[in-house]
């Protein structure tokens, strides 16, 4: 599956231990938190679980043996987003980075957040250039 990027999704607890990343961050005008727990990524098993617990939202799946990805749509409106693990090998249990390959910034976000809240602070990186939001 080609990895076309809207948002990659970094914990913040990675981006802080290269300092060129964290002066970036900085250059970039985002509020750094004083203290940063560790953090870590999700397994698809728990992203499901995370993601299915969100109210006011379904999530349609597509999982093989080599690739595991869902979309979000919202029950409101139109908004939706399609998360994809990376390098996912049909280890559901394992964590993976993952990334958003297109869609809605609240829908995102409001996803990240519910993550976060099991893994700890992401950071999203947008691949057009904008600047980079701490989700936490």
């Amino acid at each position: 599956m080609p990895m076309e990027k809207l948002y990659d999704a970094v914990t913040l607890s990675d981006c802080m231990q290269d300092p060129a990343t964290v002066a970036w961050l900085a250059q970039s005008g985002v509020t750094l938190p004083g203290m940063i727990p560790p953090g870590r990524y999700p397994s698809p098993d728990e992203i499901r679980a995370v993601v299915d617990a969100i109210p006011g939202i379904r999530a349609d799946y597509l999982i093989s043996d080599t690739a595991w990805e869902l979309t979000v749509r919202s029950r409101k409106d139109v908004s939706w987003a399609i998360l994809s693990v990376r390098d996912f090998q049909g280890e559901a249990e394992v964590p993976h980075h993952f990334y958003f390959r297109a869609g809605w910034d609240e829908i995102i976000e409001l996803v990240t957040m519910h993550l976060a809240k099991r893994c700890g602070a992401f950071v999203l990186l947008p691949d057009s250039g904008a600047a980079p939001k701490i989700v936490m």
